[in-house]
């Protein structure tokens, strides 16, 4: 009996071990492709729009013309989303006041002047 218990606990010792080994590779490599994804990816919306339109222009083939269109497509695309998205930012702000008391409206709007203030610093979006 006393050579199986020692077997026994030699066996789940090198299973222990071999899944450690394994979950250790699998992260490595989960982690490099990750980072490999990270570093190649465009950083900027000037970057991704490049890419995109390269992307776009060798996969189909689209002619100088095609370009062109799409370009024309993508900058109305990009206008009507930021029409959109200033139209939701309206809206929240406006809910967002109509629940606070005069107190806190002032607070509200020196946050706001903050955070205007922060995004117009160069470097940030």
């Amino acid at each position: 009996m006393r050579r199986s218990n020692v077997a026994t606990l030699v066996y789940l010792l090198v299973v222990f071990a071999s899944g450690a080994v394994v979950g250790g590779f699998a992260n490595r490599l989960w982690m490099a492709k990750t980072v490999n994804a990270t570093v190649n990816a465009p950083h900027s919306r000037a970057e991704l729009r490049k890419q995109y339109i390269q992307d776009m222009r060798s996969r189909l083939h689209l002619t100088d013309a095609q370009v062109t269109e799409l370009q024309q497509i993508m900058d109305a695309t990009g206008q009507h989303m930021h029409e959109m998205h200033k139209t939701i930012e309206d809206e929240h702000i406006r809910k967002v006041v109509a629940m606070l008391d005069d107190r806190q409206k002032a607070e509200y709007a020196k946050m706001r002047e903050e955070r205007e203030k922060h995004r117009q610093e160069p470097g940030k979006k």
